[in-house]
C-alpha cells in the first residue's frame, strides 16, 4: 500500500538516506529521500508534504538556505535541520529567524528521531486545524455581522413604520374622541334613547382603547429608538414607589383591596431615568390592581448587598399565572386571561416594562403559581453603591 508522502529528507550521503528509509519503513507516514535539492522542491510542489529535513552540509547549497526556499514556497511546512556540533550557532540563528522549526544533531538516536518526527507531524496537523478553525470563525463572524446589520436595518424600518403610523392615527382618533365626548355630553338636550347611549359608549370605549394601543406602540418604538441615549440621573427608588402607591391606593381600596407599602430604608438613590421607572412601576401596580379581586397588593423594595442591586416587588393575591404561560408574559400583544375576562389592555404593557428594565441593565421576572397570586419583580444595579448604603 502506497503511503502519502508526509516527510521529505535531503542529504548528500546515500547511506544515511538508505538508513532512514529502513528505519521509517513501518511508520504510518510516507517518506521521500533525495540528494538533489531540485528534486526535493519538485516533490513539495506535487505532494502534501508536512515536514522537510535537510542536512546543513550540502555541496551546492547549505541546509539553512535550502529551508529558506522551502519557507518561501510552502510557509506552513515544518523545517528541520540536520547539523553537526560545529554548526550549532548557525542552527540557532536559523531558528531565531524563523527559517527552521528545530535542529537535530548528527549522529542521532533512532527512537528519539522517530519521536521528534511524530511530534512534528502532530504539530503540523494541529497548526493547520487551528488555522482552518480561525478562518472559519472569521468567516462566520463576518456573516454574523452582516446578518446583524441586516437585522438592525429591518428593526430601524419597523420602528420608523410604527412611529409614523402611530402619529398618523393619533390625529383622527383625537378628533373622533372629541366628537364622541361632545355628543355624550349633550345627551339630555338630544334626548337619546338608552340603546343609542349604549352604542355611543361602546364606540367611546373602543376609541379610548385604540388611543391606548397607539400610545403604547409609539412608546415602545421610542424606547427602542433611543436605547443608547436614555438620559439617566441619581434618584430615590423609594420616592418613586411612594408616588405610584399614592396614585393606585384609592382605586385598590374602592375594590376592597388592602394596599401595603414595605420599603427598605437602606435603599437610596439609584442611577435611572425617573420618568421611565415611574412608568414601569405604574404599569405593574395598575396590572396588580386590575387583576386582583380579593386580598391585597404589596409594593416593596429591598437592597441586595451581595450583588449590588436594588430590587422592587409588586405582589398581589390574584389568580396567578400558570408556569407554561410565564415565558410569554413580556412579549408583545400577550394577554393570558380569557377574552371575556380582559379589561381593556393593549398587550404591550409588560413588553414596555421589559424594554425599560433592559435599558437600565436590570432584570424583570415573575414568580407565580396558578390560583396563588403572583409577584412581579425587577432589579436595577447600583454601581459604586454609596448612596444605596452598599
Amino acid at each position: 500500500m502506497n503511503k502519502e508522502t508526509s516527510i521529505v529528507i535531503l542529504d548528500d550521503e546515500i547511506n544515511i538516506l538508505h538508513s532512514l528509509t529502513r528505519a521509517f519503513r513501518e511508520e504510518s507516514f510516507g517518506l521521500f529521500t533525495t540528494t538533489q535539492p531540485e528534486e526535493a522542491l519538485q516533490v513539495l510542489q506535487r505532494e502534501n508534504v508536512k515536514v522537510v529535513i535537510s542536512d546543513q552540509k550540502m555541496p551546492r547549497i547549505g541546509g539553512v538556505e535550502f529551508l529558506k526556499k522551502v519557507k518561501e514556497m510552502k510557509p506552513d511546512i515544518l523545517r528541520i535541520l540536520f547539523t553537526g556540533y560545529a554548526d550549532i550557532q548557525i542552527a540557532e540563528d536559523a531558528i531565531n529567524q524563523g527559517s527552521v522549526y528545530r535542529f537535530i544533531h548528527k549522529p542521532w538516536n533512532e527512537e528519539e528521531l522517530k519521536a521528534t518526527l511524530r511530534d512534528a507531524l502532530l504539530n503540523f496537523d494541529l497548526t493547520l486545524e487551528n488555522k482552518r478553525l480561525f478562518e472559519l470563525t472569521q468567516k462566520q463572524n463576518q456573516e454574523l455581522e452582516l446578518k446583524n446589520q441586516q437585522l438592525q436595518a429591518l428593526i430601524d424600518k419597523q420602528i420608523a413604520f410604527t412611529t409614523t403610523v402611530s402619529h398618523e392615527l393619533r390625529t383622527p382618533l383625537s378628533s373622533m374622541k372629541m366628537a364622541m365626548d361632545m355628543i355624550t355630553s349633550r345627551n339630555l338636550s338630544m334626548k337619546l334613547t338608552a340603546e343609542e347611549i349604549q352604542y355611543l359608549n361602546i364606540a367611546k370605549n373602543n376609541i379610548d382603547r385604540l388611543r391606548r394601543l397607539v400610545n403604547d406602540i409609539l412608546d415602545l418604538s421610542k424606547l427602542k429608538a433611543v436605547q443608547e441615549t436614555l438620559p439617566m440621573a441619581e434618584h430615590s427608588m423609594n420616592e418613586i414607589i411612594r408616588e405610584v402607591a399614592a396614585i393606585h391606593k384609592p382605586q385598590a381600596e374602592i375594590k376592597g383591596l388592602k394596599f401595603k407599602v414595605k420599603l427598605d430604608e437602606s435603599v437610596g438613590n439609584v442611577l435611572m431615568n425617573p420618568d421611565k421607572i415611574n412608568q414601569l412601576l405604574n404599569n405593574l401596580v395598575n396590572n396588580a390592581v386590575k387583576f386582583t379581586e380579593d386580598g391585597s397588593i404589596t409594593v416593596s423594595s429591598r437592597l441586595r448587598r451581595d450583588d449590588h442591586c436594588v430590587e422592587v416587588c409588586v405582589q398581589d393575591t390574584g389568580q396567578g399565572i400558570a408556569a407554561q404561560d410565564q415565558p410569554k408574559l413580556f412579549q408583545k400583544f400577550q394577554q393570558l386571561c380569557e377574552p371575556k375576562e380582559r379589561v381593556g389592555g393593549t398587550g404591550l404593557g409588560l413588553a414596555i416594562c421589559k424594554e425599560i428594565v433592559t435599558q437600565h441593565s436590570g432584570r424583570i421576572w415573575v414568580e407565580s403559581d396558578k390560583g396563588k397570586g403572583c409577584a412581579f419583580l425587577f432589579d436595577l444595579p447600583v454601581p459604586g453603591g454609596k448612596e444605596a448604603g452598599i
